[in-house]
């Protein structure tokens, strides 16, 4: 265990996810807070009960893409556990992750099964993967690169597991290692945060047509007035929900486009 480091990118977590970090206190332990003052440092290494724990933060949110970026670059053990605070994992079950990992030379993460079944086999060669917990390889991974920066919050696990799939290196998923994932209770639930959640998808969705070559003018013209006018019709219906889905998805072609300028 001393060999993993486990990092965590933090985005106004609820309180009662916070005792989740403690399944981490065999390794050393990296967490990246965002859109805070750093107040919450004490409460952490408390969870944490004094083991070696690094605090780093942001007053802003600066994106999964980049906080997970700063937090692989100050990691020095040869394996890196990538995890969300919504997981629930078990020392057993990272031991079974790492035994796995160094079987393979040609390993670059692998990730435990988020289910259980009844395949036999011990592992099995993916091209697609649940990124909400890895275990890599750091140094195969610091050669072809972590996410890219360009995306905020989501496609950019998509746009690394097809760069890996171009790669010499392999993903795995092991069988006998399973965990549980509380989706999206990593951060607490409020209209901004599910603003940005929607904004933040569609301009990543953007973002990878855009690098994969796939993006038509026409699509985003038809998504702009499509929303443009559903945001009006769930205004006057009173479906507030929905109409903060469609502002976001405005937002987020208007980001994607003022990304766009802004590279030129």
């Amino acid at each position: 265990m001393k060999n993993i480091t486990t990092i965590i990118t933090l985005y106004k977590p609820p309180a009662n996810k916070l005792e989740n970090l403690n399944q981490y206190k065999d390794t050393n332990l990296l967490i990246f807070d965002q859109e805070t003052s750093g107040e919450n440092q004490k409460d952490y290494k408390k969870i944490f009960q004094g083991k070696n724990i690094e605090y780093f933060f942001s007053k802003k949110n600066i994106g999964l893409s980049k906080s997970s970026n700063i937090l692989l670059k100050k990691v020095k053990s040869k394996y890196c556990l990538f995890t969300q605070l919504d997981i629930k994992i078990d020392k057993k079950t990272i031991i079974k992750l790492l035994n796995a990992i160094k079987k393979k030379n040609d390993f670059i993460l692998v990730s435990p099964n988020h289910k259980k079944n009844k395949n036999k086999k011990y592992y099995e060669i993916t091209k697609n993967i649940d990124f909400s917990c890895i275990l890599i390889d750091v140094e195969k991974m610091r050669k072809i690169g972590f996410f890219d920066e360009d995306f905020f919050l989501y496609w950019e696990d998509i746009y690394l597991q097809n760069k890996i799939n171009r790669s010499p290196y392999k993903m795995a998923i092991i069988n006998k290692a399973i965990v549980e994932h509380h989706s999206s209770q990593s951060s607490i639930t409020s209209p901004k945060i599910f603003y940005i959640r929607s904004l933040n998808f569609i301009y990543g969705e953007l973002i990878y047509d855009l690098k994969l070559k796939k993006l038509r003018v026409i699509k985003i013209m038809r998504m702009f007035i499509k929303n443009f006018f559903l945001f009006f019709f769930k205004i006057l219906t009173f479906r507030l929900k929905e109409s903060i889905n469609k502002l976001a998805i405005i937002g987020g072609i208007l980001k994607f486009i003022i990304f766009i300028f802004l590279k030129k």
